[in-house]
């Protein structure tokens, strides 16, 4: 194993995915990923599927408009490029390159079903952060792209969209009403009208036919989705794409981290690296057995002082106790899993500066963590 995990990473991945919970910094340590790379003399982007302004907020960035990318002002040799997803966009710039003619793209993005569909948030959104992932991917101005998944107990859903899409678009139901034209669309479609209509009782008649029309707009345009998504899918399962969990040492922070552990092993994905972040330092040399034998020695101020320190040594112990625990539990799943550390730091990130600080302090040689 290297003597600097996080850097031997940076230089070989193509694809970097952070999961975490919210209040972990997940956000920041994927911008230090991207920092530490753009160190390295290559060309990062940072991409969020968080639909909160974090990344931006946290690098110091004006307002950015849809899937704009802006590059991140750095004094190095490499670059570091930002972007945040723009669900509608992203659907409608797919839409426009999948279809075989400016007026079908027209159709399909004026039909009610679509409308309603490219504005969800739920689904449809992991379907779009992986079509975004493939357009990052096939852009030759980045080496390394890193995506900054949602706080949830379901930001690993995206990692399963692509699958999820490709097996929709080859459903005989969906094929049938993507091309009426192929089979005879009116003999079948009596048959299929007790179909249909309690269907329509559960969804809504009207949905259900704009949802028809989209579909059959969509006809010659499907095996291009597909396509996409299961280059996106075969990509995030390669030995190209590194995984990181973001924890803190809280009991809900690891709570969740055991969580992803656990998906990540079920969808057969590597866990490459965890980053323990937000650690509280130590202090001193002493110890807190040795801070509270000072306090019982001493009286007043002195001895609120030496249990006041041994207070912040018992801090530190429990979190140091907490996050070797969780290392010990993944690393039965995950043996080659690395480690980085990040303590936590005396304001709040806001700028490249604090940026650059944790970027530093992920990068270091464990023994200097």
């Amino acid at each position: 194993m290297s003597t600097q995990p996080v850097i031997e990473m940076c230089m070989s991945a193509r694809v970097i995915v952070t999961c975490g919970t919210g209040g972990v910094g997940k956000t920041s340590v994927a911008a230090a990923l991207g920092y530490e790379i753009a160190q390295q003399g290559k060309r990062a982007i940072v991409i969020t599927i968080d639909p909160a302004r974090r990344l931006a907020d946290a690098i110091g960035l004006g307002e950015g408009t849809g899937n704009e990318i802006q590059r991140v002002p750095l004094d190095t040799t490499g670059e570091l490029w930002v972007t945040m997803l723009d669900v509608q966009e992203t659907f409608d710039s797919l839409v426009r390159d999948t279809s075989p003619t400016p007026e079908r793209a027209k159709e399909v993005m004026d039909n009610s079903f679509y409308r309603s569909l490219s504005r969800s948030l739920s689904g449809t959104r992991d379907y779009m952060a992986a079509e975004r992932l493939y357009d990052l991917c096939e852009d030759s101005r980045f080496d390394v792209i890193i995506v900054d998944t949602p706080p949830s107990r379901n930001a690993l859903d995206f990692l399963e969209s692509p699958e999820r899409l490709a097996r929709f678009l080859k459903h005989p139901i969906v094929k049938f009403l993507v091309a009426p034209s192929r089979g005879g669309f009116r003999l079948v479609n009596a048959a299929m009208q007790p179909v249909f209509k309690a269907i329509s009782t559960v969804v809504g008649g009207d949905t259900l036919t704009g949802t028809a029309a989209f579909l059959r707009a969509f006809d010659g345009m499907e095996e291009e989705f597909s396509r996409r998504a299961l280059v996106v899918a075969k990509t995030l399962r390669s030995a190209s794409s590194s995984f990181v969990i973001v924890t803190a040492p809280s009991p809900d922070a690891l709570t969740e981290a055991d969580h992803f552990v656990s998906e990540l092993s079920r969808l057969g994905i590597t866990l490459r690296l965890i980053v323990a972040n937000r650690m509280p330092p130590h202090f001193g040399t002493s110890t807190a057995a040795e801070e509270h034998s000072l306090a019982k020695s001493q009286s007043g101020d002195l001895a609120r002082v030496h249990e006041l320190i041994a207070g912040l040594h018992d801090h530190a112990d429990r979190a140091d106790s907490d996050i070797q625990a969780f290392i010990q539990r993944t690393s039965t799943a995950f043996p080659a899993v690395s480690i980085a550390f990040a303590t936590e730091l005396a304001t709040d990130i806001h700028d490249m500066d604090s940026i650059g600080a944790l970027a530093q302090q992920l990068a270091a040689p464990p023994a200097q963590q």
